[in-house]
């Protein structure tokens, strides 16, 4: 068979230059052709008497070696620019090649091992520029997507319920989901503090009121006995309240089913419809029709308390507002139909004839005339007559009170309803990131133990020595015996190898073996160590406790082939181990295909181990055995040749030693 060595690209015909003012095109050829030079490759590391000076996988290191201190063009050392790393690519640079030619053209002086960079740094800025277009991209579709989001909320225009039944059933008893979340972070937007606020606001604006009503209009038993039974309703409601945000012990027993019972949606509704009519109630509680000097000022300032104790009927935004406005709709009807009707007209007309018949000797049709001007002129002063000029201002202004109580109330509770529909988007989102983000954690610590992941996201590189890690190599000796490529192309006894793998697995996820991790899985062999995890090695009793540990896997390893066979068709798979302990090197290779492995003369030894072993059985140097023998008991082999080492006296392991402890 001829055979033949790659030497380099093959170089293309010159062409004429039809281009005669080409001078730039000129300077840019001559650039590739350096770049082609460079680009040589080098074949068992020997350099060739043709080639010029090769690119080596070193060259980053060759680069921050001689130019540490030598400043760029653009003013940054090149040791910052490979050195610097932002999300998995070089930094982008100032300089590109263009720019190379146009100073090269000027008659600079630039370093020409940094020309491959600047062409990885011009390629990564065309990437990111590619990426942050598609960002954009993606911003604006969902953008478009959810652009009715404001306008057309997912909620019933007229009963302003949420249009699927789910989420308006979470939407009733999200207060009972944050009030069982006793750690969570408290805050203004929560529904316990957003109660607790009504509370207060409640609890506010009857005592404002109260003390207008004693101001103006006296003490009265009625008036007196609603005030009392109002205040001690008031704080009832508000204790529970303050203790629920204030203290952060969590109530027990019996406080907290009645805390649960008032949170449930209708009895939650029956309790704030009482709370919010109790400064409209106690308005009314103090009408009257006695005659005063300042009657009329007494009605019109009854008046104003009466607005506002309406607009109290936009608090609590919790409610629906339906029943909200409805309340409010009633008291201002109340007071309407006190304006209109005249409801203090007829006693005044009974004191003006009292006062006029019993005063003055007139005729009898004098005294009728004379009797019902002074009724006319009475009513106009008397707010509640049915005949005071100001009546239809009131009503008007009471009308359109209510219809912005209404809108309020509207836009308070689809507010309220749009918050809590965003964080339930948001709550699903965060879960769906977080699977994905468990997902992607799944993976990348199937390639990498989870301690050096989360070291690699800090810093791209990662190199350790370790001390008295223990290594073993664990293969099926007769799996070329079973694998028939002939049938299916090989794919079930693949199949079957991963049944097998996936069992010996699934033994490391046992708190046994927390120590234990696989490295790689090559062909039908399995290479597997402990003690590369340092925090975890701290956390044992024994300083040994991880090489202990990996024994007693090979030997549940043993148990899992042996299960195997039994309960797959009577397969006679033998797993042949080798074992060994030291020092090792563990590293990560590679920026986008990471791998993890483990190098040393530990290592070396360990595969020696499984190589010169005996089918079915667990074999190690006989002063590793001599180590772990306080808690195994083996059984002399003999001399070993081993390569690299020469003749090894090994032993074979027997079995854990009876109460045999050391976690």
């Amino acid at each position: 068979i001829k055979t033949y060595f790659i030497v380099g690209p093959k170089s293309k015909p010159a062409t004429p230059n039809l281009n005669t003012s080409s001078e730039h095109s000129g300077s840019r050829s001559s650039i590739s052709e350096d770049k082609h030079d460079a680009d040589s490759i080098v074949v068992d590391g020997l350099n060739s008497p043709n080639l010029s000076e090769p690119r080596r996988p070193s060259l980053r290191t060759q680069i921050l070696d001689s130019h540490n201190d030598t400043q760029a063009p653009n003013g940054v050392t090149p040791a910052f620019l490979l050195g610097r790393r932002q999300s998995g690519f070089f930094a982008i640079s100032e300089m590109s090649l263009e720019e190379i030619a146009e100073e090269e053209k000027e008659g600079m002086e630039v370093d020409s091992t940094m020309v491959p960079i600047n062409e990885t740094l011009t390629k990564t800025r065309q990437l990111r520029q590619q990426t942050d277009k598609q960002l954009i991209h993606y911003i604006q579709e969902d953008t478009e997507n959810n652009s009715d989001y404001f306008y057309k909320p997912p909620i019933n225009q007229c009963t302003l319920t949420f249009k699927t039944a789910g989420l308006e059933k979470r939407y009733r008893e999200h207060y009972l989901d944050d009030d069982n979340q006793q750690l969570k972070v408290k805050t203004f937007a929560s529904p316990r503090f957003n109660a607790f606020i009504d509370m207060v606001i409640s609890f506010i604006f009857l005592v404002a009121i109260s003390i207008c009503c004693f101001i103006v209009f006296g003490i009265t038993m009625p008036w007196v006995t609603y005030f009392v039974v109002a205040m001690v309703f008031e704080v009832v409601m508000l204790i529970p309240y303050i203790k629920d945000v204030l203290i952060e012990a969590p109530a027990r027993g019996c406080l907290e089913r009645i805390r649960r019972c008032i949170s449930l949606w209708y009895m939650r509704h029956v309790l704030g419809a009482v709370l919010t009519s109790l400064p409209a109630a106690a308005v009314y509680a103090n009408f009257s029709c006695a005659q005063e000097e300042d009657q009329q000022k007494h009605a019109i300032f009854y008046c104003y308390l009466l607005l506002v104790a309406l607009l109290h009927y936009c608090n609590f935004t919790m409610l629906s507002s339906w029943m909200k406005s409805i309340l409010a709709s009633l008291v201002g009807i109340v007071l309407l139909l006190l304006l209109g009707i005249g409801v203090c007209s007829e006693s005044q007309y009974h004191n003006v004839y009292n006062v006029t018949s019993s005063s003055f000797n007139l005729t009898n049709n004098e005294t009728i005339w004379q009797n019902y001007t002074a009724q006319i002129k009475l009513d106009s002063n008397v707010l509640f007559s049915g005949k005071h000029k100001l009546r239809f201002e009131i009503i008007l202004d009471m009308a359109l009170l209510l219809l912005l109580v209404w809108f309020l109330n509207r836009e308070f509770e689809v507010s309220y309803r749009l918050g809590f529909h965003g964080d339930e988007e948001a709550s699903a989102d965060r879960s769906r990131m977080e699977i994905e983000k468990k997902h992607a954690d799944w993976l990348l610590h199937n390639i990498i133990p989870e301690h050096i992941s989360e070291q690699l996201k800090k810093t791209s590189k990662y190199s350790k020595n370790h001390k008295n890690v223990g290594v073993i190599f664990a293969s099926i000796v007769n799996f070329h015996e079973f694998y028939d490529e002939s049938y299916e192309g090989g794919r079930e006894c693949l199949r079957v190898l991963n049944e097998l793998v996936g069992n010996f697995e699934e033994l490391l996820g046992d708190s046994r073996f927390k120590d234990v991790e696989k490295i790689k899985t090559i062909g039908h062999t399995l290479m597997v160590a402990s003690g590369l995890n340092e925090q975890t090695r701290l956390q044992n009793r024994h300083p040994n406790a991880h090489l202990y540990t990996l024994l007693d896997y090979t030997i549940e390893m043993q148990h899992v082939v042996q299960q195997f066979n039994e309960g797959m068709l009577e397969f006679g798979f033998v797993l042949s181990i080798g074992f060994y302990c030291g020092e090792v090197t563990s590293g990560v290779i590679g920026t986008s295909k990471l791998l993890y492995d483990i190098w040393g003369d530990t290592v070396n030894i360990a595969s020696r181990m499984y190589s010169t072993g005996m089918p079915g059985r667990i074999q190690l140097p006989e002063g590793t055995a001599n180590m772990l023998e306080d808690k195994f008991e083996f059984e002399h082999r003999g001399t070993v040749f081993v390569k690299g080492k020469g003749d090894m006296r090994t032993c074979f392991l027997l079995h854990k030693r009876e109460g045999a402890q050391w976690d």
